[in-house]
């Protein structure tokens, strides 16, 4: 009689990444050592696993808006040291973010139809709700740019190096229209800094190392950026804009006469 094959185990249900509200000593956030009078008090944190496993955590305003600063820990001190509150983050964060996010949505809508005094007057309500939301902070920020107030534009671009979401995979079509814009502005060094920035934190992107070698072409830095198309093209050696552009290069460093590719 032949054997019943055994049966395979069943695997283990894939966790979920984090995403909600959870509760730690105060003593204990802020490093500090626990005081008879602080065992009780308990700050309340917005918690998000990021794709590396590792979480990042952002303190709850009094309106229940993630806000400010925002720090990194591993997954399993999040699950040691903190407790989840889903009721607060059901019942009171959810709703003030779905409210935030359809607030910056109309603002996009007024970016997007070049109405851009109701855009800027609708970010502005939401930053100052979330002075750290992102894609207000990018939407205000194209808005002056589109209306080529360049001394405002440099201000939300010192905001926007100040915070690393801002260059987290997520907003990536964000920071690329922020930095072409930029460049299409005159605002070369500014946007190099800011390309600079984005490749500390992604080195794989061939459309940011191409962004990045058009504006060094129109600084007039033709070899360097000749060096990162080719960077470009070795992450990809089908990009095509990366391969025209690269000819047009090559001519222009030998002397030929060729013509320009749209830099738009």
């Amino acid at each position: 009689m032949a054997e019943t094959p055994p049966r395979p185990s069943p695997q283990a249900p894939e966790a979920k990444p984090v995403k909600g509200v959870f509760s730690v000593n105060a003593a204990r956030f802020l490093g500090r050592k626990a005081q008879p009078w602080s065992l009780s008090q308990r700050i309340y944190v917005y918690a998000e696993e990021r794709g590396d496993g590792r979480i990042t955590l952002q303190r709850l305003s009094r309106n229940f808006m993630p806000a400010g600063p925002t720090r990194i820990i591993p997954r399993e001190r999040l699950l040691a040291d903190y407790l989840p509150e889903p009721s607060i983050y059901i019942n009171k964060v959810i709703p003030v973010m779905r409210r935030l996010e359809d607030d910056v949505a109309l603002a996009d809508k007024h970016r997007l139809r070049q109405e851009l005094f109701s855009a800027e007057f609708q970010y502005q309500n939401v930053l100052r709700q979330n002075e750290d939301h992102v894609r207000a902070i990018f939407g205000l920020g194209l808005t002056y740019l589109d209306r080529q107030e360049k001394e405002n534009a440099d201000i939300v671009f010192h905001k926007l190096m100040r915070i690393e979401a801002a260059f987290q995979p997520e907003h990536k079509h964000l920071f690329n229209d922020f930095g072409i814009q930029m460049r299409k502005l005159g605002m070369y060094d500014a946007a190099m800094q800011y390309y600079a920035r984005a490749y500390r934190l992604c080195k794989t992107d061939e459309h940011l190392l191409y962004n990045m070698a058009r504006t060094l072409y129109e600084k007039g830095r033709l070899v360097s950026s000749r060096v990162m198309l080719e960077k470009a093209l070795r992450l990809n050696a089908a990009f095509p804009e990366g391969r025209a552009f690269l000819v047009f290069l090559e001519a222009r460093l030998r002397g030929d006469a060729a013509p320009e590719p749209d830099l738009d």
